[in-house]
């Protein structure tokens, strides 16, 4: 979900209770005919309405948190306008640049750009080599965060109404629907029991692409798509079982970097990581599905 500065403005105004055309524009210094734009705009966000001049913001929880956080801190309009809340909606987790860029569809120089801007204000901080929203210096943004990662989890006109979504960009979507899938085929989790991994699911995932609908999906494309899904719903239910894919196709799955796929290798080698299975647990299922693993698999 994007937002312009214009659009944040407006919604910052409509924070002071300014709510008439021309009392916004005046602000604003735009004209009344650019400000019924925005107001359009915001209405199709489902987050305003117009009335006889007037502009009647909607009572829903995700305009209430924007307008609380704008009106408390106007200096972050520059920050959250056009990519801003994208990239720090990806930053709920800590990521390197080249995740960022990759799961936002925004070219480097913008993520670095707006890096540089965040770290200013200790919005986000670094990890290492990734970033991560500062969440406990800014309190409110990752609620409005999540509320907005909610969102777009819920709505893409390429997908079933009701479907969860765990990663899209302008090609691909991968998504979860307990009622099917229409136009899109099975993969991640749900694949996995052609390959040898049979494990009962709620839903179903999967796959749709606007360039390459008959695409035949690779182990890497599965094991990804799989990726994508433990990134939104993370449990030590789903990384048993990545790590059981991951040693049944080492060989096939070398190239795939990931920080799921990092922790998962040090577990492999005996470490004890925090939220992730014990090397015992994984090889206990790996013995039921025949699988050979080894204590200090790479």
């Amino acid at each position: 979900m994007h937002f312009s500065r214009t659009e944040l403005q407006t919604i910052a105004e409509l924070a002071k209770g300014n709510t008439s055309i021309s009392t916004i524009a005046e602000a604003l210094n735009k004209s009344e005919k650019h400000v019924y734009r925005i107001v359009q705009k915001l209405e199709e966000k489902d987050l305003a309405t117009l009335s006889s001049g007037e502009i009647v913001p909607r009572k829903s929880t995700l305009m209430v948190r924007l307008t609380r956080i704008l009106d408390s801190y106007p200096n972050l309009i520059s920050v959250l306008a056009d990519s801003g809340i994208s990239i720090l909606v990806s930053l709920l987790e800590a990521k390197t640049v080249d995740e960022i860029t990759e799961e936002t569809d925004v070219k480097k120089s913008t993520a670095y750009a707006f890096l540089k801007k965040a770290l200013k204000i200790s919005l986000i901080k670094r990890d290492g080599e990734r970033y991560v929203l500062n969440e406990r210096i800014w309190r409110e943004v990752p609620d409005l965060l999540r509320e907005i990662r909610d969102i777009k989890r819920l709505l893409d006109p390429r997908v079933p109404y009701n479907s969860v979504i765990y990663y899209r960009d302008q090609g691909e979507v991968i998504y979860s629907n307990k009622y099917g899938g229409d136009s899109g085929e099975k993969t991640g989790f749900s694949v996995f029991e052609k390959e040898g991994i049979k494990l009962l699911l709620p839903t179903t995932y999967y796959y749709y692409s606007d360039k390459e609908p008959e695409k035949e999906l690779t182990k890497e494309d599965i094991f990804r798509h799989a990726l994508y899904v433990a990134e939104k719903e993370a449990s030590v239910r789903h990384f048993i079982f990545l790590a059981l894919f991951y040693c049944k196709f080492e060989d096939e799955l070398k190239g795939v970097r990931h920080n799921i796929v990092e922790n998962l290798k040090l577990v492999l080698q005996g470490e004890r990581i925090r939220g992730y299975p014990a090397f015992e647990e994984i090889k206990e299922k790996a013995d039921m599905y025949g699988i050979e693993i080894k204590e200090g698999q790479q």
